[in-house]
């Protein structure tokens, strides 16, 4: 086909989308595994004819590219799970494990699930009993293969899902819906990849197979192709054969460069020719220009695949604005954040709120605009339709667009210091490690960069409130004396809270991370405990028992408290540290517990994290 000849003069720059490339080989001595499930005869949901076609044919490419496969075709409920728990306990520690299924998917309330051939979905109720949760397959794999792929030709239309939109009350705020959700990966050998962007439906092809699957065996195996960049050709040919109905869409945190086919493309001898002068008729080759700003951005794009964090995805966007590589990151973005949050973070209004927080930053600007001639009203830090009108001018007057509200370009140019941190944008949901080296170039915040050089060796979850960069930072089981003992190695302290929305902020760190709590039950209290991270919170030990001589470990005084019920309570004596607290009356499972109250430990007290403060 002529679409495939044409691969052989594809020039453009590798655009890798969301691919993350690193010096090593990504397979080491492991074994190629591989399940491939295709589900074409559905009980309720109607024929898919040509899911279990692509499966077998799926099934054979990686064959042929040195896979060890078990396919397996039309299961119920029951043998999709069963043949997914074979798999598993088929994974080693050095294997790569690839994931394909072809078939019917749904999300529910944001989750994404697999379809039985035997369900029925009569209820969201049924939906657990009848499917399986694409996360659970997901953390399979990622626990133990080296490399995780999964590929999910699973966003056809699906009847039942359908109803189900139509029965789910609310619905509407994000219940049963089109397609499948974005996803969010824990592991740094990851990728996901969708047939389809986030609540689009895919075609399930006319001519035998399906356009997602086709384009996957056509370009995965290319020599000298590593996955990512294999997979931009992918999202050409599906959105050149669906007219830009279906657009593809892939989630990676591979750290590790991964092939298919021949790590390098066969390199053909030319044939040595007699030079021939060069005359006037024959002119020379045209060298391309090289765009400095594209070659900035490739660079900066294949940085924020191996983050891969909404807070690196929103930096990349505002300095990348446009281009293919603008396109490809606000498609990232759209991956991993709610479009509420994503809109709204990027109207002007909400930029220039992140760069001038307060009063004063703003009469600063108000002053600054007076001084260059530009009439902006009494200088009282609030932005009337005179100020509004002086900003619009100055940057017209500067060759910018006349937005009328500030922008870091307006800022410099009218020489003042801005916020320069994202305020209230988290790193990510779970605490991770980062390299650095990745961030420069794209996190604006120094305070951040030094603060994740002195904890490269932990995983963490950061953000910014009130100015203040707060680092939830995950340990393992550790004491007071030694999460202190981080805090001053960093130049920081452990958490001051002074309110009950710095509270909020800091509890939503890390409470959506099980690993930073440690759980158990107390017979004595008869109460199952949930202690949180560490914050900086003492009593002096001749302050009166038990609420007395608290104050923060950076001298500031408590004026603000969040104790839980009860406490403290010096339970024991020397309980004169604060950290994260709650629990439940009795034998109870404590995950769904929400952790934003405080308990008084002792010195021998262990838990699973700190909150570390930068000022």
């Amino acid at each position: 086909m002529k679409w495939r000849a044409n691969l052989r003069y594809w020039l453009l720059p590798a655009l890798m989308v969301l691919f993350a490339a690193g010096n090593a080989l990504a397979e080491g001595n492991g074994k190629r595994l591989a399940l491939i499930v295709g589900m074409s005869n559905y009980v309720l949901a109607g024929t898919l004819p040509n899911a279990s076609r692509d499966a077998e044919a799926f099934d054979a490419f990686l064959k042929a590219q040195g896979f060890e496969t078990s396919l397996v075709l039309n299961a119920d409920r029951r043998g999709l799970a069963g043949a997914l728990s074979n798999f598993s306990r088929k994974i080693g520690p050095d294997d790569v494990a690839l994931f394909y299924y072809a078939g019917h998917g749904m999300q529910l309330h944001g989750e994404n699930f697999l379809v039985g051939t035997d369900a029925k979905l009569e209820s969201e109720f049924d939906v657990p009993a009848e499917t399986v949760a694409l996360s659970e397959i997901i953390n399979a794999l990622e626990k133990r293969a080296r490399i995780s792929l999964v590929f999910l030709d699973a966003c056809r239309n699906n009847p039942l899902a359908e109803r189900l939109t139509r029965d789910v009350e609310g619905a509407t705020r994000g219940a049963a819906t089109r397609g499948l959700a974005p996803i969010e990966t824990q592991s740094g050998g990851t990728l996901v990849a969708f047939a389809a962007a986030p609540g689009q439906v895919a075609a399930d092809g006319t001519d035998g197979h399906s356009p997602f699957t086709r384009a996957l065996i056509a370009n995965l195996s290319g020599a000298g192709l590593e996955v990512g960049t294999a997979f931009k050709r992918v999202v050409r040919d599906v959105r050149k054969e669906t007219q830009g109905k279906q657009q593809p869409q892939i989630l990676s945190s591979l750290s590790l460069e991964f092939y298919f086919g021949p790590e390098t493309a066969a390199v053909q001898t030319p044939a040595v020719q007699t030079a021939v002068p060069q005359t006037a008729a024959q002119p020379a080759l045209a060298i391309p220009a090289v765009d400095p700003e594209a070659i900035e951005a490739e660079k900066d794009f294949k940085k924020a695949l191996k983050i891969g964090t909404a807070r690196i995805w929103h930096f990349f966007v505002e300095k990348h604005r446009t281009g293919e590589y603008a396109d490809l990151g606000r498609q990232a973005l759209a991956q991993i954040e709610p479009v509420a949050v994503r809109n709204a973070s990027h109207l002007p209004q909400s930029v220039e709120a992140r760069l001038l927080p307060d009063k004063d930053k703003r009469r600063n600007v108000q002053l600054a605009l007076a001084a260059q001639g530009f009439a902006a009203g009494t200088a009282d830090g609030v932005f009337g339709g005179q100020t509004r009108e002086a900003i619009k001018l100055f940057q017209s007057t500067n060759r910018q667009p006349a937005s009328g509200f500030i922008t870091e370009r307006t800022a410099a140019a009218l020489g003042i210091k801005v916020n320069d941190r994202a305020e209230g944008i988290y790193s990510a949901t779970k605490a991770r490690r980062y390299d650095v080296a990745n961030l420069e170039g794209l996190e604006t915040d120094q305070t951040v960069l030094r603060a994740l050089t002195c904890l490269r060796h932990f995983d963490t979850v950061y953000g910014v409130f009130g100015g203040h960069l707060y680092v939830a930072v995950r340990t393992g089981t550790i004491l007071a004396v030694y999460a202190r003992g981080i805090a001053g190695g960093c130049g920081a302290h452990l958490a001051s809270i002074s309110s009950e929305e710095e509270n909020a902020f800091v509890a939503s760190l890390f409470n959506a991370d099980q690993s930073f709590f440690n759980t158990g039950y107390d017979p004595s209290g008869n109460v199952s405990y949930k202690m949180g991270p560490w914050i900086g919170l003492t009593q002096d030990p001749q302050g009166k028992e038990p609420r007395g001589g608290w104050h923060w470990d950076n001298g500031a005084p408590m004026t603000y408290t969040k104790w839980f019920q009860d406490m403290p309570n010096e339970g024991k004596k020397g309980d004169d540290i604060g950290m994260y607290y709650a629990h439940r009356n009795g034998r109870a499972d404590t995950t769904s517990v929400y952790v934003n109250t405080w308990d008084d430990m002792g010195s021998s007290d262990g838990t699973g994290g700190l909150i570390l403060e930068f000022e």
